[in-house]
């Protein structure tokens, strides 16, 4: 019987993390007969009992308990060491605030060995109006929408829900932890691009999740300077050395350099929070 391991990372987002689970915990009992999974999740220091209610309501999820510090980046390299030891044949990412819909694993592992389990497999995710929010992306970072029947290539991806099969990890190994917060999931799809492995969006809608509402700090026009610059730099922003590193990656050091001046000019120059929706590039799901 092959294996799965599911890797989340959260933080004070109980409710969430529990409806995300119940959900995940019906497509593992449709699957039992055919797969063994495990579910690896690093709760990075909730002070809201998301831990104590996860281990009460789902007591062999595995624990990996966090010091407040490893945001998601991290909090997934965290959760993906210790899914490694058990050697299993996939690791699929999932986001605590995605809900998945039914078959939504069943997608991804039949397609997975529809391309003899050598490709990433991404699921796309629809917010509340039936709008693609999250999936696999063009390197200009436009959603791909899914195709009805069968898997199509993109170039990086969000990791709400993202299917590794055992031969990527063996290549590739974890998101890269120099990332904090955000740039982990992007930064993966462009190595493994280089690395001449496929990344493919699965066939149909798999999950639903909203995004982010309204512009971000750093952009807001109703907070001085001082705080937008501080929420530009800090984990959650845009980190100077993250931001230079995952540019000079998916382009070169000359693109690195003039995307970060863009981006401090935007926050010399912020616009006034109307409630629009601002997608960051890469993006990740607030804690």
């Amino acid at each position: 019987m092959m294996k799965a391991a599911i890797l989340m990372t959260v933080h004070n987002r109980r409710e969430k993390t529990l409806a995300c689970l119940k959900l995940c915990y019906e497509q593992i009992e449709s699957l039992r007969s055919e797969y063994a999974f495990s579910v690896y999740l690093t709760d990075d220091a909730s002070t809201d009992g998301t831990a104590e209610a996860v281990s009460r309501e789902y007591p062999d999820v595995n624990i990996i308990k966090g010091n407040g510090s490893l945001y998601w980046n991290r909090g997934m390299c965290a959760a993906w060491n210790e899914a490694a030891k058990d050697a299993p044949d996939f690791y699929i990412w999932l986001n605590d605030d995605t809900l998945l819909r039914q078959g939504a694993f069943a997608a991804l592992l039949e397609n997975s060995s529809y391309l003899r389990h050598r490709a990433i497999l991404v699921g796309t995710a629809v917010d509340n109006s039936g709008n693609y929010s999250y999936g696999g992306r063009t390197k200009s970072g436009k959603i791909i929408p899914p195709d009805p029947t069968i898997p199509v290539t993109c170039d990086i991806f969000n990791g709400n829900l993202v299917l590794v099969p055992e031969s990527v990890y063996e290549k590739l190994g974890t998101m890269d932890p120099f990332y904090s917060h955000s740039f982990g999931d992007y930064d993966y799809g462009v190595r493994a691009e280089k690395a001449g492995i496929i990344s493919a969006v699965a066939p149909g809608v798999l999950a639903e999740c909203d995004r982010n509402p309204g512009v971000p700090k750093w952009r807001d026009a109703s907070y001085p300077l001082k705080e937008r610059f501080r929420a530009l730099t800090g984990p959650k922003g845009r980190p100077p050395k993250e931001q230079f590193v995952y540019d000079t990656r998916l382009s070169n050091a000359v693109v690195a350099i003039i995307h970060y001046v863009s981006l401090l000019v935007k926050v010399l120059f912020p616009k006034k929070n109307k409630g629009v929706t601002f997608t960051a590039t890469p993006s990740q799901p607030l804690f």
